[in-house]
């Protein structure tokens, strides 16, 4: 519309320009050369227009055929990106439907007719993966290192080549690279913890740990119990070099990030027993007990009293901690473990039965079935609770979330698939994990002691389903 109105405003001014003209045609004589040429204004002016217009179109056919080999050769060269950049679309969804010839093809042809690495370079070295040629992926991805714009696009795909290789080293190095080439990138932080973490670099995991929450490649939450996973490792790390100070320092950090963590707990009591303070860490298993009972925390406050502490006292320690969560089956079951070495049948007895009750498990009935032997050698008793001992639940165990493989002794990373915090304490199941292997009932048992002035008798069979 407005290219129209311009049009006609033009149009409408040469028409009053032609009228005037022509209500005054004036007269106009040229001498020249001994020559006299008589006309009017209007035809003096048409003439001039006309040459005007014919001395426009002379430039432009001459300004045309200067500038033809030019355009034919543009022309040339935008038919062949043409030709390339069809070439690179069909390469890319040869790559995306798994076609490695037809990608590595496209790839070259790509190569030949662009002048553009940074496109043909990715597709290579992405039909060269598709291929399973490593050697030539590498040497691609090494190609885009030396060019500043591609160079973090190369580490990517050479991290990754790493990783498939399982060369946590390089891996590592390419991950740092790129990280230090763009900071803001959440996947590279993320990448140097992982494979800290992986080998065992718990100081430098710590930092990248931090730097991932910051990004929000982590959440705050796993930040937090990532956290107190390494402190825990730290600690150990530092204990192993003899430096006590820093690793009491660190569990401690620990128990302060997540005080429900028995692993945390019990290393920090371990620490504060080595260094003399048993009742500070009787202190601290006490609160650790009463939040979380574990088997573990009982077994460590059963053992805070001296090497040469006598049954009896171990068995009234172990009384004061099963008060503080008398509905625990696991604190009546370690108390009536205390009872059987200090020959107190009746009491373990009673907590034995008792925490049948509560939970019971292949741990109370091999308990029920050595108190039947030890009290009053009775192996046929025992087998009794023995077999009840074969379709009870099995005792917990720390088990891998990811491989299902049992451990004992928890650990940041699984001793089976590396995984990082992935034990957990609980009950293992079919579905779970590893099946654990049927009990035996004669390994249990001990052989009965014969009354004194007879002879011994072999031990009864074991009864055969059948």
């Amino acid at each position: 519309m407005k290219r129209l109105l311009l049009y006609a405003l033009k149009l409408a001014l040469l028409i009053a320009v032609a009228v005037w003209l022509a209500d005054r045609p004036g007269h106009v004589e040229i001498q020249w050369q001994g020559r006299v040429i008589e006309t009017s204004v209007a035809v003096l002016v048409a003439a001039a227009a006309a040459l005007m217009l014919l001395a426009a179109w002379l430039y432009r056919f001459w300004r045309s055929l200067r500038r033809a080999p030019g355009r034919f050769v543009e022309g040339r060269r935008f038919a062949r990106r043409e030709k390339g950049y069809r070439a690179l679309t069909r390469g890319m969804v040869a790559v995306a439907a798994g076609d490695a010839e037809a990608a590595r093809r496209f790839a070259r042809k790509a190569d030949v007719l662009l002048d553009e690495p940074p496109l043909t370079l990715l597709l290579s070295a992405q039909a060269a993966q598709l291929a399973g040629d490593d050697t030539a992926a590498t040497r691609y991805f090494e190609a885009m290192l030396r060019r500043p714009d591609m160079e973090f696009l190369g580490l990517r795909g050479l991290l990754n080549q790493s990783l498939r290789n399982k060369d946590s080293a390089p891996a590592l190095e390419m991950a740092q690279r790129a990280r230090s080439l763009r900071p803001d990138a959440a996947w590279t932080h993320r990448a140097c913890f992982d494979l800290e973490v992986a080998q065992r670099r718990w100081a430098d995991a710590q930092l990248s740990l931090a730097q991932s929450v910051r990004v929000k490649a982590i959440s705050a939450e796993d930040g937090r119990r990532y956290k107190t996973r390494i402190l825990v490792e730290r600690s150990r790390e530092a204990e192993d070099e003899g430096n006590l100070s820093q690793a009491l320092d660190f569990a401690h950090k620990a128990v302060g990030l997540e005080p429900d963590f028995v692993p945390a707990a019990l290393q920090e009591s371990a620490l504060l027993q080595r260094t003399g303070r048993d009742s500070q860490a009787a202190r601290l298993l006490e609160k650790s007990w009463g939040r979380t009972p574990h088997p573990e925390i009982a077994r460590a406050y059963a053992a805070l009293g001296p090497a040469d502490e006598g049954t009896l006292l171990k068995v009234k320690r172990l009384e004061k901690l099963v008060r503080l969560r008398p509905d625990s089956a696991t604190g009546l079951l370690t108390l009536a473990e205390a009872e059987l070495s200090a020959q107190l049948w009746g009491s373990a007895r009673t907590h034995l039965l008792k925490a049948e009750q509560v939970a019971p498990s292949r741990r109370v009935y091999r308990l029920l079935a050595d108190l039947e032997t030890a009290e009053r050698n009775d192996p046929i008793a025992a087998r009794s609770w023995l077999a009840k001992a074969q379709t009870a639940a099995p005792d917990e165990a720390w088990e891998c979330d990811a491989c299902g493989a049992q451990a004992d002794r928890w650990s940041a990373l699984c001793g089976h698939c590396h995984g990082f915090d992935t034990l957990a304490w609980r009950i293992p199941g079919p579905t779970r994990g590893l099946v654990p292997a049927p009990v035996e009932i004669d390994a249990f048992l001990p052989a009965p002691v014969p009354p004194a002035g007879t002879t011994a008798v072999a031990p009864v069979p074991a009864a055969t389903a059948g």
